[in-house]
């Protein structure tokens, strides 16, 4: 049994010579005036002591536990990005995380809000997934912050997104802008939002004319589907020069499937991807794609819930975020030579 004593507040007090009031003070970084040597003397105390908050105590105490919760289906690549953008703005703004995976279930991401709220956390952020149906509360039955992160049926919240129509389009027309005129869109459920808006900005651009024409295969969710999808379309002897695929992985597999059949990426068939995963810059070739810049809405769904905090939630506006496209060899647009000489300039130094 641990017998060690918990270092509390007392503690420190009697130890730094002070009163317990000028520790609480101190600690809780208060406007409330003491002298600048008490505060050191304070502070170089309680970490000699080995001294931890007791933050229900402060959460009593001020209504406030520095902590929002963070419910995400899952924490693939994509997700990992945006918990690395939460996690970093949530940091600067002095602030804790909590985080849930509730996978695709709307009863585990109720249940995730029913305890972010139990706790009485000072706002929470909602990363949607492929199957998400709708909010079953409004913003003004939580009482606290909530943020989405990606699109959610609901009206109401306040989202931080990409504009994925745009996106498309701009893939699109780059394939078409190389002399493409059948080019496949690789999708998995098109009930998905951002899949969606994928595939609306793909029928956009070829419905502008220049001839090009597009065909849709849906049910591809991974690479080994991917693969599977690509490679009948070879045996078939399709007619298409270029792929845009929903995402990197449906990308790669692709890409594979092009290889083990003996066509050339990209005088064969050119092939785009979304989400631009880190590895994508380091296959050969090289991968086109569309920066979905997940690190970026995380970090502004963390500033808009600091926002609503202090001005309130009316004061906020939802936020489209744009996307980029990363041209790569895939697409046939860079030299193996200055490719690489980007690559290396981007590495760390040792």
């Amino acid at each position: 049994m641990d017998t060690r004593k918990k270092i509390g507040i007392r503690d420190v007090a009697k130890a730094a010579g002070v009163s317990v009031a000028t520790v609480s003070r101190v600690l809780a970084k208060a406007e409330y005036p003491v002298s600048e040597e008490a505060r050191q003397r304070v502070l170089v105390t309680a970490e000699a002591l080995g001294y931890v908050p007791n933050l229900l105590a402060k959460t009593f105490a001020t209504s406030r536990t520095d902590t929002i919760g963070v419910a995400m289906p899952v924490l693939n690549a994509y997700y990992a990005k945006m918990l690395a953008g939460i996690e970093g703005e949530a940091t600067k703004a002095g602030l804790s995380i909590l985080l849930t995976i509730v996978g695709a279930s709307d009863e585990r991401r109720e249940k995730a809000i029913d305890q972010f709220l139990a706790r009485q956390l000072d706002g929470m952020i909602i990363c949607s997934g492929a199957k998400d149906g709708p909010l079953r509360r409004t913003p003004d039955q939580l009482g606290i912050p909530a943020v989405i992160v990606g699109q959610q049926p609901n009206t109401g919240y306040i989202t931080v997104t990409v504009d994925n129509r745009r996106a498309s389009y701009e893939a699109t027309d780059h394939l078409v802008s190389r002399g493409n005129r059948h080019i496949i869109f690789l999708t998995s459920n098109n009930e998905w939002p951002d899949f969606r808006d994928r595939l609306a900005g793909f029928q956009e651009r070829l419905a502008e004319g220049e001839g090009a024409t597009g065909e849709v295969i849906e049910g591809v969710f991974d690479e080994a589907q991917a693969y599977r999808a690509v490679t009948k379309l070879v045996a078939e002897k399709t007619t298409a020069t270029a792929i845009l695929a929903a995402t990197d992985r449906q990308a790669l597999g692709a890409m594979a499937a092009l290889a083990d059949a003996g066509l050339r990426v990209p005088s064969d068939m050119a092939v785009v991807g979304f989400d631009n995963y880190h590895t994508s810059e380091f296959v050969r070739p090289s991968l086109t794609s569309v920066d979905m810049p997940a690190d970026a809405m995380g970090a502004k769904a963390v500033e808009l819930v600091c926002m609503a905090k202090t001005a309130g939630a009316d004061q906020m506006a939802s936020v489209v975020l744009e996307p980029r496209l990363f041209i790569r060899q895939s697409s046939g647009s860079f030299d193996n030579a200055a490719l690489l000489a980007q690559s290396v300039k981007s590495l760390p130094s040792a």
